[in-house]
């Protein structure tokens, strides 16, 4: 039978049942997926322009040149001649986001897309409601192939009109969330019925993710009741429409923040999630417990719609997600393939004279007509899939928890309370707060030096001479004694895998792995107080979901790695 990630469960209209997804067979989904930035709204950083987020302090500031699609658009009139430009954004649309980067998304085992949407593509900003019907059409085909290869397609209204986040990525006139005004305010409500009218008959769309991150710097805080007041006529006026797909709602201050959900935001079907973003937050349950409780207070689901981080972390915390039923949508799939850059997706080359472009942008001389089309039909070739490479290739084994990974032991899967999955003893907590409600065992690795302020957000500032590497990733390590234990889960596993272990022992340890489908296995861990050991644990068999069970029966052991497959 199929798991919750695999793409045969995307069948049928995806909806809440309690605080899990569903699929339109009552059957449990997990979305696993990526975010397709930059395609129907391009940022600055992501097209290898100028990054707008500079500009969310509290001094007024004006866009900058190739930040945001708006100002794109019009360096490109500058140019290259209106008339070129009108031309640009179908082909943009298209050659970014074809066929094959929708059977790559099936191929790599994500069951899940985030499709931003710029409003002017469909409501151009002109007196009246006249619609786009190319960019519909455009949309529809992708929605096509999302349902050829099996992929549920989330709506997100990324920039609304006049913009709701106040800063880039809303495309936005200025650095001020519009949105809220009176002609703004109802525009945004009309495309959504528009959006719902087309769409609520095709169960592909996996559900309408109604504002991406609203009022994102603090000092758009006091709109808040604004926005309350906009969800809640939003909604009613959505779900006199459609009353089948399921709404994704997003908190102020990078949708980080919950404020908002104080209540039941779909009271007439109850068909709604939490939608929260992540970045290099500490990889650990506390830093869940906000949206957690959130979750069980409201009953309905929560979903990461937007993460990403290095590959330990994803690996770390993408799991304990999955171990609370919530999906995860990674940002993003395609941007400019640019020194400096990391990202985990596809990466397109910029024009060989892309220079001459960011030199104008930057006040520099205008390139002539010609050669200014030359470089932006280079760049229009460029996004076509086949001319992209993965910038990491293991990025996936760690995003979906495959072999062919490390992690650290302190990476143990998040389990329901002490005693059923480890010891949970320890009482005396940890140098560093990390996962100090476990009760485990958590110790720096021999030699390391904490910082002055021994918290794990200290190591992700980078100062001179020091080093502010997260400390769970490189410096920590797992004890266990006298029968405590810890779990680790590997996923997808298609072919036998070894399985292996770094570890320091201050006496002789015995080791009890348990692998299921495997005898118990009894291993001698040799004292090592200096430096790590490697030892072989055994095989994997091969399985959609693998937890392997690691049991210090007798003496002591500090763990730092468990290798799957590596």
């Amino acid at each position: 039978m199929a798991n919750c990630f695999s793409r045969e469960r995307v069948e049928g209209f995806l909806h809440t049942q309690g605080r899990i997804m569903v699929n339109g067979k009552g059957e449990e989904v997990i979305l696993r997926g990526w975010g397709m930035g930059n395609w129907n709204n391009p940022e600055g950083f992501m097209v290898g322009g100028t990054n707008g987020l500079q500009d969310w302090g509290e001094d007024f500031r004006l866009p900058g040149r190739m930040d945001r699609a708006r100002s794109m658009s019009t360096t490109i009139a500058e140019l290259c001649g209106t008339a070129y430009r009108d031309a640009f954004w179908p082909r943009w649309y298209r050659n970014y986001l074809g066929e094959k980067d929708i059977a790559q998304v099936a191929e790599d085992g994500y069951n899940s897309i985030r499709l931003p949407l710029c409003a002017w593509a469909f409501l151009p900003e002109e007196p009246g409601y006249h619609w786009n019907e190319d960019s519909f059409a455009m949309l529809d085909q992708i929605l096509d192939w999302c349902e050829q290869y099996r992929i549920y397609a989330i709506l997100d209204l990324h920039a609304a009109p006049g913009g709701q986040s106040g800063i880039a990525c809303d495309d936005g006139l200025d650095n001020v969330p519009h949105m809220f005004e009176a002609e703004n305010y109802e525009r945004t409500i009309r495309l959504w019925e528009e959006l719902a009218s087309r769409y609520k008959d095709r169960w592909i769309v996996g559900g309408y993710d109604l504002l991406n991150e609203p009022l994102s710097p603090p000092q758009w805080d006091y709109l808040l009741p604004q926005l309350s007041r906009f969800y809640d006529e939003l909604i009613a006026r959505i779900r006199k429409i459609d009353r089948r797909h399921m709404l994704s709602i997003e908190g102020h201050r990078f949708s980080s923040r919950l404020e908002i959900f104080d209540r039941d935001m779909d009271p007439e079907c109850h068909n709604w999630c939490i939608h929260v973003h992540c970045y290099g937050a500490s990889p650990e349950p506390g830093s869940m417990m906000g949206y957690l409780a959130k979750s069980a207070e409201l009953n309905v689901p929560v979903w990461l719609g937007e993460t990403n981080g290095s590959n330990d972390w994803m690996a770390t915390f993408f799991e304990m997600h999955v171990q609370y039923h919530i999906g995860f949508n990674m940002w993003c799939w395609k941007i400019a393939d640019q020194p400096g850059v990391s990202h985990h997706g596809y990466g397109y080359p910029l024009p060989e004279a892309w220079a001459l472009v960011r030199d104008y942008c930057e006040g520099g001389t205008k390139p002539s007509f010609e050669k200014s089309q030359a470089i932006f039909d280079e760049l229009l070739e460029n996004v076509k899939f086949e001319n992209c490479r993965r910038i990491d290739l293991d990025s996936d084994r760690h995003i979906l928890r495959r072999p062919g990974i490390a992690i650290p032991a302190v990476s143990y899967d998040p389990v329901p309370g002490r005693g059923l999955s480890f010891d949970g003893g320890y009482a005396y907590g940890n140098l560093f707060d990390f996962r100090l409600a476990d009760g485990m065992h958590i110790m720096p690795e021999p030699g390391y030096v904490a910082p002055d302020k021994p918290h794990w957000t200290q190591f992700m500032k980078k100062k001179p001479g020091r080093d502010h590497r997260a400390p769970w990733r490189s410096h920590l390590l797992l004890g266990l004694r006298d029968g405590s234990f810890a779990c680790y889960t590997i996923r997808d596993v298609t072919q036998p895998c070894p399985l292996a272990l770094d570890y320091y022992a201050d006496e002789e340890a015995e080791l009890l792995v348990e692998i299921p489908g495997c005898p118990e296995r009894a291993v001698l861990l040799a004292p090592s107080t200096d430096k790590p050991q490697r030892i072989e644990l055994g095989t994997i068999p091969e399985g959609e979901e693998v937890q392997v069970k690691l049991t210090v029966a007798s003496g002591r052991a500090r763990l730092q790695n468990i290798r799957f497959g590596c």
